[in-house]
C-alpha cells in the first residue's frame, strides 16, 4: 500500500477517509455511492487491506451494523446476512462488511451534495 494510500485509509472516520480519498484525487464518492466497492477502491482492494481498514475502524462499522439492525428489526448476526450472505471465511466477512461500511457512508456523504442543476 502506498503512503498516499495508506494516508487516507488511516484518517479517524470513514467518512472522513473517504473525503480524502477524493481530495487526493484517487477516486470519487459519488462513484462509491453509485456503483460500490466492488470495482475496485484503491486501498481496499485486497484481502490484506480490508482486514486492516477494519482492524482500524471496527467500532465504526460494527456501530452501522447494529444501527442498520435495529432499523430493520433484526439482530445483529441476522442483518449480517444481508451484508455477506454465506461467508466462506473470517476474511471474506470482513472484506463484506467494509465493502457494505464504505459504501453507506459514501451513500450518506453523497445524499448531502445537491445535485448538479437543482434549484437552491
Amino acid at each position: 500500500m502506498t503512503d498516499e494510500l495508506k494516508e487516507w485509509f488511516l484518517m479517524p472516520s470513514i467518512k472522513e477517509c473517504l473525503a480524502e480519498y477524493q481530495k487526493q484525487g484517487i477516486g470519487l464518492i459519488a462513484d462509491i455511492a453509485k456503483h460500490g466497492c466492488s470495482g475496485g477502491v484503491a486501498g481496499i482492494v485486497y484481502y490484506d487491506e480490508t482486514t486492516s481498514f477494519h482492524d482500524h475502524h471496527q467500532e465504526e462499522i460494527w456501530q452501522l451494523v447494529q444501527d442498520h439492525a435495529d432499523a430493520a428489526g433484526l439482530k445483529n448476526g441476522e442483518f449480517l446476512q444481508h451484508i455477506s450472505k454465506d461467508p466462506r471465511s473470517l476474511r471474506h466477512l470482513l472484506n463484506a462488511l467494509v465493502w457494505w461500511a464504505v459504501e453507506v457512508r459514501a451513500q450518506e456523504l453523497h445524499e448531502l451534495v445537491p445535485a448538479a442543476g437543482a434549484e437552491a
